[in-house]
């Protein structure tokens, strides 16, 4: 494992160990007494964990950070707002949908973060078809 996969696992986890302290510090300090909310701790680190190796749900995410990170503007509500339409489904009526968009979301800037060679990996990852407005030279674009 190299020093960019560590550090992205390390990044990850303290993600995930915010969320969670997040999660318990919302429902223990600010939910009203009469309304129980029971925490499924289990059932978001599932899904968080699933949602992460979907490339349909990061990838979209990585290109939006690539091209930030290369200097280019993104429509950024666009991206927000495909993330909350696929996030709708974990919709539990408890900001289940919220904590995971706020996890994955992290995570994949995280990943994008760790790139070194972001026009390579843009064009690698396909983001030119998404957002063709981003020209790069052919220099930048070798992996």
């Amino acid at each position: 494992m190299n020093k960019t996969q560590l550090s992205l696992l390390v990044i990850g986890q303290l993600l995930l160990g915010l969320l969670l302290l997040a999660l318990f510090l919302r429902h223990s300090l600010f939910t009203p007494a009469n309304e129980p909310r029971d925490l499924n701790i289990d059932s978001f680190v599932d899904h968080a964990q699933y949602l992460t190796t979907q490339s349909e749900v990061i990838a979209p995410l990585l290109c939006a950070k690539l091209a930030t990170d290369m200097g280019f503007t993104i429509d950024q509500n666009r991206v927000n707002s495909e993330l909350r339409q696929t996030l709708k489904a974990y919709d539990d009526d408890k900001d289940a949908a919220l904590y995971l968009f706020i996890y994955v979301k992290g995570y994949a800037f995280g990943l994008a973060h760790g790139i070194e060679d972001k026009p390579g990996a843009y064009f690698h990852l396909g983001c030119d078809s998404d957002h063709p407005e981003v020209q790069l030279s052919p220099e930048q674009s070798k992996i």
